[in-house]
Protein backbone atom coordinates (compact mmCIF):
# COMPACT_ATOMS: atom_id res chain seq x y z
CA UNK A 1 0.00 0.00 0.00
CA UNK A 2 1.14 3.49 -1.07
CA UNK A 3 0.61 6.46 1.25
CA UNK A 4 1.11 10.33 1.13
CA UNK A 5 1.31 12.34 4.15
CA UNK A 6 -0.25 15.87 3.13
CA UNK A 7 0.60 18.69 5.50
CA UNK A 8 -1.48 21.91 5.46
CA UNK A 9 0.30 24.63 7.68
CA UNK A 10 -1.74 27.21 8.61
CA UNK A 11 -0.62 30.63 10.60
CA UNK A 12 -1.55 29.25 13.86
CA UNK A 13 -2.41 25.91 12.88
CA UNK A 14 -1.39 22.36 11.55
CA UNK A 15 -3.85 19.62 9.68
CA UNK A 16 -2.36 16.47 8.07
CA UNK A 17 -3.86 13.84 6.50
CA UNK A 18 -2.37 10.33 5.53
CA UNK A 19 -4.15 9.26 2.36
CA UNK A 20 -3.98 6.05 0.65
CA UNK A 21 -2.72 6.88 -3.29
CA UNK A 22 -4.45 3.95 -4.76
CA UNK A 23 -8.23 5.09 -3.25
CA UNK A 24 -7.63 8.43 -1.96
CA UNK A 25 -9.00 7.36 1.49
CA UNK A 26 -8.09 8.61 5.02
CA UNK A 27 -6.05 6.52 7.11
CA UNK A 28 -4.97 8.81 9.65
CA UNK A 29 -5.92 12.63 10.38
CA UNK A 30 -5.53 15.42 12.88
CA UNK A 31 -5.51 18.95 13.12
CA UNK A 32 -3.80 20.94 15.77
CA UNK A 33 -4.18 24.95 16.62
CA UNK A 34 -3.09 27.27 19.03
CA UNK A 35 -3.97 31.26 19.61
CA UNK A 36 -0.97 32.75 19.66
CA UNK A 37 1.58 33.43 16.89
CA UNK A 38 4.63 31.08 17.92
CA UNK A 39 7.39 30.70 14.86
CA UNK A 40 8.54 27.51 16.38
CA UNK A 41 5.60 25.71 17.37
CA UNK A 42 5.16 24.24 13.71
CA UNK A 43 8.25 22.45 13.88
CA UNK A 44 7.84 20.87 17.14
CA UNK A 45 3.90 19.92 16.27
CA UNK A 46 5.55 18.45 12.61
CA UNK A 47 7.81 16.27 14.79
CA UNK A 48 5.70 15.08 16.90
CA UNK A 49 2.79 14.00 14.52
CA UNK A 50 5.91 11.88 12.46
CA UNK A 51 6.76 10.36 15.48
CA UNK A 52 3.16 9.27 15.63
CA UNK A 53 2.68 8.16 12.12
CA UNK A 54 2.70 5.19 9.87
CA UNK A 55 4.58 4.47 7.46
CA UNK A 56 4.56 7.04 4.10
CA UNK A 57 6.22 7.30 0.64
CA UNK A 58 6.08 10.57 0.35
CA UNK A 59 4.74 14.34 1.67
CA UNK A 60 2.97 17.02 -0.08
CA UNK A 61 2.60 20.21 1.69
CA UNK A 62 0.09 23.14 1.01
CA UNK A 63 2.47 26.12 0.58
CA UNK A 64 0.02 29.52 -0.30
CA UNK A 65 2.14 31.74 -1.72
CA UNK A 66 4.51 30.49 -5.65
CA UNK A 67 4.62 34.36 -6.27
CA UNK A 68 5.74 34.41 -9.87
CA UNK A 69 8.34 31.71 -9.49
CA UNK A 70 5.98 28.75 -8.94
CA UNK A 71 3.27 28.02 -11.73
CA UNK A 72 2.69 24.28 -10.83
CA UNK A 73 3.56 22.41 -7.66
CA UNK A 74 7.39 21.04 -7.71
CA UNK A 75 9.10 18.35 -6.08
CA UNK A 76 11.03 20.38 -2.97
CA UNK A 77 15.06 20.29 -3.56
CA UNK A 78 17.50 22.90 -2.13
CA UNK A 79 16.80 25.05 -4.57
CA UNK A 80 13.04 25.43 -4.08
CA UNK A 81 13.28 25.48 -0.17
CA UNK A 82 15.25 29.01 -1.09
CA UNK A 83 13.01 30.16 -3.23
CA UNK A 84 9.93 29.39 -0.75
CA UNK A 85 11.78 31.30 2.02
CA UNK A 86 12.32 34.01 -0.49
CA UNK A 87 8.86 33.99 -0.80
CA UNK A 88 8.05 34.82 3.04
CA UNK A 89 7.86 38.36 2.48
CA UNK A 90 4.62 37.95 0.63
CA UNK A 91 2.68 35.28 2.65
CA UNK A 92 5.22 35.86 5.92
CA UNK A 93 2.99 33.55 8.42
CA UNK A 94 2.29 31.02 6.63
CA UNK A 95 5.32 30.30 4.03
CA UNK A 96 7.89 29.82 6.75
CA UNK A 97 5.20 27.63 8.68
CA UNK A 98 5.28 25.45 5.67
CA UNK A 99 9.33 25.71 5.36
CA UNK A 100 9.03 24.37 8.80
CA UNK A 101 7.03 20.97 8.09
CA UNK A 102 9.52 20.64 5.23
CA UNK A 103 12.24 20.88 7.41
CA UNK A 104 11.08 18.74 10.28
CA UNK A 105 10.28 15.83 7.70
CA UNK A 106 13.71 16.63 5.96
CA UNK A 107 15.34 16.04 9.50
CA UNK A 108 13.25 13.01 10.56
CA UNK A 109 13.22 11.26 6.89
CA UNK A 110 15.97 12.94 5.10
CA UNK A 111 15.42 10.30 1.52
CA UNK A 112 11.95 10.64 1.57
CA UNK A 113 10.54 12.76 -1.28
CA UNK A 114 8.36 16.04 -0.48
CA UNK A 115 6.40 17.88 -2.80
CA UNK A 116 4.91 21.48 -2.35
CA UNK A 117 1.76 22.70 -4.08
CA UNK A 118 0.86 26.31 -4.02
CA UNK A 119 -2.52 28.01 -3.45
CA UNK A 120 -1.29 30.44 -6.26
CA UNK A 121 -0.47 28.55 -9.01
CA UNK A 122 -4.29 27.49 -10.15
CA UNK A 123 -4.40 31.65 -10.87
CA UNK A 124 -1.06 31.56 -12.96
CA UNK A 125 -3.41 31.27 -15.93
CA UNK A 126 -5.33 35.03 -15.44
CA UNK A 127 -4.44 36.76 -18.23
CA UNK A 128 -2.70 40.13 -17.51
CA UNK A 129 -5.22 42.35 -17.65
CA UNK A 130 -6.98 40.73 -14.76
CA UNK A 131 -4.03 39.73 -13.16
CA UNK A 132 -2.01 43.34 -13.79
CA UNK A 133 -2.49 46.83 -11.13
CA UNK A 134 -2.80 49.55 -12.75
CA UNK A 135 -0.22 51.52 -10.69
CA UNK A 136 3.32 52.79 -12.70
CA UNK A 137 4.71 50.41 -14.61
CA UNK A 138 8.33 50.50 -13.04
CA UNK A 139 6.62 49.57 -9.86
CA UNK A 140 5.20 46.90 -11.32
CA UNK A 141 8.61 45.63 -12.98
CA UNK A 142 10.57 46.64 -9.54
CA UNK A 143 8.55 44.57 -7.28
CA UNK A 144 6.43 41.97 -9.00
CA UNK A 145 3.34 43.65 -8.31
CA UNK A 146 0.43 41.49 -9.23
CA UNK A 147 -2.95 39.59 -8.07
CA UNK A 148 -1.77 36.27 -7.33
CA UNK A 149 -4.95 34.90 -6.54
CA UNK A 150 -4.96 32.34 -3.23
CA UNK A 151 -6.91 29.18 -2.41
CA UNK A 152 -6.13 27.91 -5.32
CA UNK A 153 -6.03 24.26 -4.19
CA UNK A 154 -9.69 24.34 -3.07
CA UNK A 155 -10.88 25.54 -6.65
CA UNK A 156 -9.09 23.19 -8.18
CA UNK A 157 -10.32 20.76 -6.20
CA UNK A 158 -14.34 21.71 -6.53
CA UNK A 159 -13.36 22.26 -10.65
CA UNK A 160 -12.73 18.61 -10.91
CA UNK A 161 -15.61 17.69 -8.43
CA UNK A 162 -17.98 19.64 -11.03
CA UNK A 163 -16.87 17.33 -13.51
CA UNK A 164 -18.05 14.36 -11.48
CA UNK A 165 -21.01 16.15 -10.38
CA UNK A 166 -22.39 17.51 -14.28
CA UNK A 167 -20.43 14.80 -16.31
CA UNK A 168 -17.96 17.65 -17.49
CA UNK A 169 -16.31 20.70 -16.11
CA UNK A 170 -18.93 23.38 -17.34
CA UNK A 171 -17.48 26.30 -19.76
CA UNK A 172 -18.22 29.23 -17.35
CA UNK A 173 -17.73 28.36 -13.87
CA UNK A 174 -17.44 30.42 -10.71
CA UNK A 175 -16.42 29.11 -7.92
CA UNK A 176 -17.30 30.24 -3.71
CA UNK A 177 -14.83 29.69 -1.32
CA UNK A 178 -15.94 30.78 1.98
CA UNK A 179 -14.34 30.06 5.01
CA UNK A 180 -12.80 32.68 7.28
CA UNK A 181 -10.69 33.83 4.38
CA UNK A 182 -13.24 33.58 1.28
CA UNK A 183 -12.37 34.39 -2.29
CA UNK A 184 -14.53 34.33 -5.64
CA UNK A 185 -13.33 32.85 -8.89
CA UNK A 186 -13.57 32.58 -12.42
CA UNK A 187 -13.35 29.48 -13.92
CA UNK A 188 -13.38 29.57 -17.86
CA UNK A 189 -12.84 26.28 -19.72
CA UNK A 190 -10.77 24.37 -16.28
CA UNK A 191 -8.84 27.71 -16.45
CA UNK A 192 -8.62 30.33 -13.63
CA UNK A 193 -9.29 33.74 -15.54
CA UNK A 194 -9.62 36.02 -12.79
CA UNK A 195 -10.42 36.32 -8.86
CA UNK A 196 -11.03 38.12 -5.70
CA UNK A 197 -8.12 37.89 -3.66
CA UNK A 198 -4.85 39.92 -4.93
CA UNK A 199 -1.29 40.39 -3.86
CA UNK A 200 -2.38 39.36 -1.01
CA UNK A 201 -5.33 37.67 0.84
CA UNK A 202 -6.34 41.28 2.31
CA UNK A 203 -7.93 42.26 -1.18
CA UNK A 204 -11.59 40.63 -2.42
CA UNK A 205 -14.77 40.13 -0.49
CA UNK A 206 -15.87 40.70 2.62
CA UNK A 207 -14.73 37.74 4.98
CA UNK A 208 -14.57 36.61 8.81
CA UNK A 209 -11.87 39.02 10.31
CA UNK A 210 -10.31 40.55 6.82
CA UNK A 211 -11.52 43.54 5.45
CA UNK A 212 -11.34 42.77 1.71
CA UNK A 213 -11.05 45.27 -0.70
CA UNK A 214 -10.95 49.29 0.42
CA UNK A 215 -10.60 52.58 -1.08
CA UNK A 216 -6.74 52.86 -1.24
CA UNK A 217 -7.55 56.66 0.00
CA UNK A 218 -9.13 55.51 2.80
CA UNK A 219 -5.91 53.87 4.08
CA UNK A 220 -4.04 56.99 2.93
CA UNK A 221 -6.09 58.88 4.81
CA UNK A 222 -5.80 57.00 7.71
CA UNK A 223 -2.19 57.22 7.83
CA UNK A 224 -2.22 60.88 7.28
CA UNK A 225 -4.16 60.97 10.69
CA UNK A 226 -1.47 59.12 12.36
CA UNK A 227 -2.39 55.36 12.71
CA UNK A 228 0.58 52.96 12.24
CA UNK A 229 1.66 50.83 9.52
CA UNK A 230 1.57 48.06 11.80
CA UNK A 231 -1.99 48.94 13.43
CA UNK A 232 -3.40 49.17 9.93
CA UNK A 233 -1.97 45.54 8.88
CA UNK A 234 -3.73 44.51 12.16
CA UNK A 235 -6.84 46.27 12.20
CA UNK A 236 -7.43 45.18 8.99
CA UNK A 237 -6.64 41.65 8.98
CA UNK A 238 -7.95 40.67 12.86
CA UNK A 239 -10.33 43.51 13.59
CA UNK A 240 -12.36 43.81 10.31
CA UNK A 241 -14.51 42.19 8.16
CA UNK A 242 -17.99 40.15 10.02
CA UNK A 243 -16.10 40.78 13.55
CA UNK A 244 -15.59 44.54 13.21
CA UNK A 245 -18.89 45.59 11.60
CA UNK A 246 -20.74 43.29 13.95
CA UNK A 247 -18.92 43.33 17.43
CA UNK A 248 -19.74 40.12 17.64
CA UNK A 249 -17.57 37.36 16.21
CA UNK A 250 -16.00 36.73 13.01
CA UNK A 251 -18.04 33.72 13.19
CA UNK A 252 -21.02 34.00 10.50
CA UNK A 253 -22.93 31.21 12.81
CA UNK A 254 -22.18 33.71 15.62
CA UNK A 255 -23.36 36.85 13.67
CA UNK A 256 -26.28 35.66 12.11
CA UNK A 257 -27.48 34.43 16.10
CA UNK A 258 -27.04 37.49 17.21
CA UNK A 259 -28.83 39.13 14.06
CA UNK A 260 -32.22 36.67 14.50
CA UNK A 261 -31.84 38.04 18.08
CA UNK A 262 -32.43 41.35 16.82
CA UNK A 263 -28.46 42.59 16.93
CA UNK A 264 -28.67 45.78 14.61
CA UNK A 265 -24.61 45.73 13.90
CA UNK A 266 -24.78 42.06 13.22
CA UNK A 267 -27.85 42.35 10.94
CA UNK A 268 -25.60 45.23 8.33
CA UNK A 269 -22.76 42.59 8.63
CA UNK A 270 -24.13 40.00 7.35
CA UNK A 271 -26.52 42.35 4.78
CA UNK A 272 -22.87 43.55 3.91
CA UNK A 273 -21.16 40.24 3.12
CA UNK A 274 -24.13 39.30 1.01
CA UNK A 275 -24.03 42.16 -0.99
CA UNK A 276 -20.01 41.95 -1.64
CA UNK A 277 -20.37 38.14 -2.66
CA UNK A 278 -23.21 39.27 -4.73
CA UNK A 279 -21.54 41.88 -6.15
CA UNK A 280 -18.27 40.07 -6.67
CA UNK A 281 -19.98 36.77 -8.24
CA UNK A 282 -21.72 39.24 -10.64
CA UNK A 283 -18.19 40.86 -12.00
CA UNK A 284 -16.88 37.29 -12.62
CA UNK A 285 -20.21 36.26 -14.30
CA UNK A 286 -19.57 39.52 -16.53
CA UNK A 287 -15.74 38.06 -17.12
CA UNK A 288 -16.94 35.08 -18.23
CA UNK A 289 -19.60 35.99 -20.45
CA UNK A 290 -22.50 34.32 -18.46
CA UNK A 291 -22.46 31.34 -16.02
CA UNK A 292 -23.02 27.59 -16.45
CA UNK A 293 -22.14 26.24 -12.78
CA UNK A 294 -21.68 28.04 -9.42
CA UNK A 295 -19.80 26.35 -6.66
CA UNK A 296 -20.31 27.02 -2.22
CA UNK A 297 -17.40 25.26 -0.83
CA UNK A 298 -14.99 26.09 2.74
CA UNK A 299 -16.69 26.36 5.72
CA UNK A 300 -19.57 28.48 5.16
CA UNK A 301 -20.11 27.54 1.53
CA UNK A 302 -20.92 24.19 2.14
CA UNK A 303 -22.57 24.72 5.56
CA UNK A 304 -24.65 27.76 5.07
CA UNK A 305 -28.29 27.17 3.23
CA UNK A 306 -29.14 30.79 4.06
CA UNK A 307 -25.77 32.38 2.35
CA UNK A 308 -26.62 29.79 -0.99
CA UNK A 309 -30.02 30.86 -0.90
CA UNK A 310 -29.66 34.91 -0.38
CA UNK A 311 -26.76 34.59 -3.01
CA UNK A 312 -28.68 32.86 -5.77
CA UNK A 313 -31.89 34.72 -5.53
CA UNK A 314 -30.14 37.43 -6.57
CA UNK A 315 -29.72 36.11 -10.02
CA UNK A 316 -32.60 34.64 -10.53
CA UNK A 317 -33.18 36.67 -13.47
CA UNK A 318 -30.03 34.80 -14.96
CA UNK A 319 -31.64 31.16 -14.36
CA UNK A 320 -30.11 30.80 -11.16
CA UNK A 321 -32.83 28.59 -8.67
CA UNK A 322 -32.50 26.56 -6.21
CA UNK A 323 -34.13 23.44 -4.92
CA UNK A 324 -35.59 24.20 -1.32
CA UNK A 325 -34.81 20.43 0.24
CA UNK A 326 -31.89 20.10 -1.34
CA UNK A 327 -30.01 23.29 -0.08
CA UNK A 328 -31.64 23.05 3.43
CA UNK A 329 -29.90 19.34 3.36
CA UNK A 330 -27.52 18.54 1.01
CA UNK A 331 -26.26 15.15 0.97
CA UNK A 332 -22.31 14.97 0.81
CA UNK A 333 -21.03 17.26 -2.84
CA UNK A 334 -24.11 17.65 -4.44
CA UNK A 335 -26.32 19.73 -6.90
CA UNK A 336 -28.70 21.59 -5.29
CA UNK A 337 -30.43 23.37 -8.09
CA UNK A 338 -33.80 21.94 -9.84
CA UNK A 339 -32.86 19.35 -12.70
CA UNK A 340 -34.54 21.94 -15.25
CA UNK A 341 -32.72 25.03 -13.73
CA UNK A 342 -30.37 27.09 -16.54
CA UNK A 343 -27.57 26.93 -14.18
CA UNK A 344 -25.92 24.55 -11.83
CA UNK A 345 -25.68 25.34 -8.78
CA UNK A 346 -22.87 22.81 -6.39
CA UNK A 347 -22.01 22.53 -2.87
CA UNK A 348 -18.50 20.62 -2.80
CA UNK A 349 -16.53 19.86 0.63
CA UNK A 350 -13.31 21.36 0.76
CA UNK A 351 -10.58 19.08 0.28
CA UNK A 352 -7.10 20.49 0.12
CA UNK A 353 -5.60 17.16 0.94
CA UNK A 354 -6.81 15.68 -2.11
CA UNK A 355 -5.79 18.52 -4.13
CA UNK A 356 -2.07 18.38 -2.67
CA UNK A 357 -2.25 14.35 -2.91
CA UNK A 358 -2.59 14.36 -6.78
CA UNK A 359 -0.18 16.46 -7.15
CA UNK A 360 2.20 14.02 -5.52
CA UNK A 361 0.88 11.33 -7.58
CA UNK A 362 1.55 13.30 -10.74
CA UNK A 363 5.24 14.57 -10.15
CA UNK A 364 5.97 11.44 -8.06
CA UNK A 365 4.11 8.51 -10.73
CA UNK A 366 2.70 7.34 -7.52
CA UNK A 367 -0.01 4.57 -8.08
Amino acid sequence: MTRVLVLNAGSSSLKWSVLDVATEAVAVQGTESWAEQDPGRHAAEVRAVLRRLPAVDAVGHRVVHGGATFREAVVVDAGVRTAIAELAALAPLHNPAALAGIDAVAEAWPALPQVAAFDTAFHATMPEAAALYPVPWDWTQRWGLRRFGFHGLSVMYAVRRARALVGEVPRRLVVCHLGAGCSVTAVQEGRSVDTSMGFTPLEGVMMATRSGSLDPGLLLYLLQQGVPVADLDAALNDRSGLLGVSGVAGDLRAVLAAADGGGERARLAYAMFIHGLVRMVGAMVAVLGGLDALIFTGGIGEHSPRVRHDVAAAFASAGLRLDAAANEAPAGDVDVAPSDAAVRVLVVAAREDLAVLWEVKRLLELK
